[in-house]
């Protein structure tokens, strides 16, 4: 299951690994971090939101007894059982990647989890990876034809993983 949390963590070295090591250690992948230090709360902590990966429901409940015994504040959490995720990767000149995003999350649920960049000197090619996470595979399928169009009208390469079809 896809697991996504907002905690509040108290801005002193180490709060980040305090809170990321239990999930790593009780078997959760991490997949992405949102990491907002400029954006304190109410409280003067700061807000971190965090997806990751487990297997199942009883270690999501263990990570989260280990995270309240740290002192990790969690003020959201969700889950999806049947969410899909696909890889896929652009390369290109340089274009808007906002745009493409943003097209993607537009998309009922679709949303673009992760984005890695490769920039190219002037004149030459960059290359963009993203991570696709969507509710289930019906929803990926549209999300691929969407980005095989805006790659094919942004004259980009698109790969995508094989389980994308």
């Amino acid at each position: 299951m896809l697991v996504k949390i907002v905690m509040e963590l108290e801005d002193v070295p180490g709060q980040l690994l305090k809170a990321l090591e239990p999930i790593s250690r009780l078997g959760g992948n991490i997949q992405s971090i949102m990491h907002q230090r400029e954006r304190k709360t109410p409280l003067g902590r700061i807000p971190v939101m965090l997806v990751f990966e487990v297997g199942d429901r009883a270690r999501l409940n263990r990570i989260l007894a280990t995270l309240r015994a740290r002192g990790v504040r969690v003020t959201q959490l969700g889950e999806r059982e049947g969410a899909a995720r696909t890889t896929a990767l652009l390369i290109g000149p340089h274009t808007d990647i906002r745009d493409t995003i943003d097209r993607l999350d537009a998309l009922r649920g679709v949303r673009v989890s992760d984005l890695s960049l490769a920039m190219g000197g002037l004149g030459q090619e960059s290359a963009a990876r993203m991570t696709i996470t969507t509710d289930d595979e019906k929803r990926a399928s549209l999300a691929i034809s969407n980005l095989q169009r805006i790659a094919a009208r942004k004259k980009l390469l698109l790969i995508t993983s094989l389980e994308a079809g």
